[in-house]
């Protein structure tokens, strides 16, 4: 290990060249001496190194494996005190590195979690909407508070001793859905400090894309609750959030049912558009606030259609973890 590396910056790349093409020109450590990047490539097709050889860095070609396993991979081939860990749909804001490395010589941090910024790089209404989202639930419910007790995946640092003595992340979650929130979960008793002073870019999907990833990742997200490795992490899973998610999903049931009886009650369908609008107020005021009418009311629908798909996996995630106890 090379003792005058101070951060090693750990990236999993899966096929995904041009969003880690833009990390890496953010990631500017051409004049430093103390820090390191690492590119897993989890099993890109054709690979990426030559593609990556302008940049200063030390690249590895892995079997897919996802991205727990290449960032423990990372993590074992890396020489620094501290451990980054992004994932290669980011983009750092200018002095990022300079700044984290200058507060973490500084500041007595085991695990540090970087949340999002409140604008997406993608100029996408759907990926807004994504940002503003996360932005809410983890820096405006925050606000105040100094530690979060959560795992950011795509943006978080460890010291290296922290890391390895809690095993890393766990390899039998291929895909990246949950696998931060069970690291959380194992980590109870050590402090994650949020790292209020700094943030990062996202590159959020849009459209189609938003909805699978969030039906797949609210599947996973129930089932490994109910098997019990992850737990409410009191942002945006809590058991109230989930009710008021329910809401959009008790709409199309109650609407379906309304044109198959006529004597059904119009009333009736409304109380789910009262609750979800009830349990989701303070969120769009906050949208009210960051952006004009007209948007709004598109902010307002997307996140409709959001709720109704974390219903859906949600349901998914259910019958998943019947079939689970019914063959295990």
């Amino acid at each position: 290990m090379n003792k005058k590396i101070f951060l090693s910056i750990i990236i999993p790349v899966f096929n995904n060249l041009n969003h880690v093409l833009d990390l890496l020109k953010s990631v500017d450590i051409s004049n430093s001496k103390n820090t390191e990047v690492i590119i897993i490539d989890d099993g890109s097709k054709p690979k990426l190194k030559k593609k990556l050889n302008k940049f200063k860095l030390k690249y590895r070609y892995i079997k897919n494996s996802g991205p727990s396993y290449a960032r423990n991979f990372g993590a074992k081939i890396s020489s620094g005190k501290f451990l980054l860990f992004l994932d290669s749909d980011l983009v750092l804001p200018k002095n990022f590195l300079k700044r984290l490395v200058n507060f973490l010589k500084k500041e007595k941090i085991e695990i540090g979690t970087i949340p999002y910024g409140i604008k997406s790089n993608i100029n996408n209404i759907f990926s807004q909407y994504k940002a503003f989202f996360d932005y809410f639930n983890v820096c405006i419910k925050l606000k105040g508070l100094k530690e979060t007790g959560y795992i950011i995946g795509s943006s978080c640092v460890f010291s290296r001793k922290i890391f390895f003595k809690s095993k890393g992340w766990n390899q039998n979650i291929k895909t990246p859905s949950t696998e931060h929130e069970e690291f959380t979960k194992r980590l109870e008793k050590i402090k994650i400090t949020r790292l209020k002073s700094f943030y990062v870019e996202h590159k959020f999907l849009f459209g189609a894309d938003l909805f699978k990833k969030i039906f797949f990742r609210s599947r996973d997200w129930v089932f490994s609750k109910l098997i019990g490795t992850i737990e409410f992490s009191g942002l945006t899973t809590t058991k109230t959030s989930g009710f008021f998610s329910l809401q959009p999903f008790l709409f199309f049931i109650l609407l379906a049912y309304f044109f198959l009886n006529e004597n059904f009650s119009l009333f009736i369908l409304i109380i789910p558009l009262i609750f979800f609008i009830f349990g989701n107020l303070n969120f769009f005021y906050f949208l009210y606030q960051k952006t004009r009418v007209n948007k709004l009311i598109k902010y307002i629908f997307i996140h409709f259609f959001f709720c109704f798909f974390v219903s859906l996996g949600a349901l998914a995630g259910l019958f998943k973890y019947s079939f689970y106890r019914i063959f295990n």
